[in-house]
């Protein structure tokens, strides 16, 4: 009952985070939607907002995570956070990865009274986060590179109709949802502001980061160097597109079954531990009181997890 109750308060904080989180920055979040297309790359605070306690807290967190973190680290951060179209600061978001670790940390070391298992608690409650927004970014990649192949048979169509390829690519946004149809907005405000398309291209394959976006950039950029008939060009880069979506589904369905039992195989012995320990705590603590024990308990999690990769690289296979 302890541990259950545990988890409900750790549930109960995380989901009041999440509710603070919302409430805080629902004002800005309606300001981003409705300027959403010149604002996806580089989102940033407006130094003339009023200051409120929340965004003194804010700005406090801020201070603290840009004087602690590298540069390059958090340009890495914030690159990852707009490939999920997730409108936060770098230092924002470290900020609530260190709060997920503290409470992580906290949740484990209440339930084992045991501070080095809490520090394993504080390391998987900073990467929840991380892993939240890689998995909205995985999706909206996913998602975005289903959509090509229909966008470059339209961008085909209207070039054989006479237009320009920005003039289709800006036909092609009033067929086309989101994610891409965002892109191709983007690449054509860029143009029409005096960017080079070439360079609007370019800085959307780094934006999505897809390889078959690079492929279709690359081509495009070829075309415009060496010339061609870019209508043909694009229903050839397009068929490709779906032969490796075709791949792509068969090899998942042929490798569904090792990936499932990958992931029984991994998390078997996380369940069977914690069950243990609900059933009789003071059994599996003699492994933990140990140093024999505690270096038993370190080198399983290392080889599990070092078995979890060699299982994740053997499923995932190049096309």
């Amino acid at each position: 009952m302890l541990f259950v109750s545990l988890l409900l308060v750790f549930l109960s904080v995380v989901f009041i985070v999440l509710g603070l989180y919302n409430m805080i920055f629902a004002k800005r979040r309606s300001i981003i939607n409705r300027l959403e297309v010149y604002t996806t790359e580089n989102y940033s605070y407006n130094a003339d907002f009023n200051i409120s306690l929340r965004q003194f807290i804010l700005n406090i967190i801020g201070l603290v995570v840009r004087k602690m973190s590298r540069r390059n680290y958090m340009d890495i951060k914030q690159k990852k956070l707009n490939q999920a179209y997730v409108f936060m600061k770098a230092e924002e978001f470290l900020g609530i990865s260190i709060l997920f670790g503290i409470l992580g940390f906290l949740l484990i070391y209440f339930v084992t009274k045991l501070w080095y298992l809490g520090l394993i608690g504080m390391l998987i409650g900073f990467k929840i986060p991380d892993i939240y927004v890689g998995n909205l970014k995985k999706q909206r990649m996913k998602k975005l590179n289903s959509q090509l192949p229909e966008a470059l048979s339209i961008l085909s169509n209207g070039l054989r109709a006479g237009f320009s390829f920005v003039q289709s690519m800006s036909v092609a946004t009033n067929e086309l949802e989101t994610p891409i149809k965002d892109e191709f907005l983007r690449i054509v405000r860029d143009n029409t502001i005096g960017k080079p398309l070439e360079e609007a291209l370019l800085d959307f394959s780094e934006r999505v980061d897809d390889e078959d976006v690079d492929m279709l950039v690359t081509a495009l950029i070829i075309q415009r160097k060496v010339g061609g008939n870019l209508a043909e060009i694009l229903d050839t880069i397009a068929d490709t597109i779906r032969d490796r979506m075709r791949i792509r589904g068969e090899i998942k369905t042929l490798t569904a079954q090792s990936k499932l039992s990958a992931i029984i195989i991994s998390i078997l012995p996380f369940v069977v531990a914690i069950m243990i320990f609900i059933m009789n705590p003071s059994y599996i603590k003699e492994l933990f009181q140990s140093n024999v024990g505690i270096f038993m308990a370190i080198g399983g999690l290392i080889m599990q997890v070092l078995g979890i990769f060699i299982m994740m690289k053997l499923a995932d296979v190049e096309i």
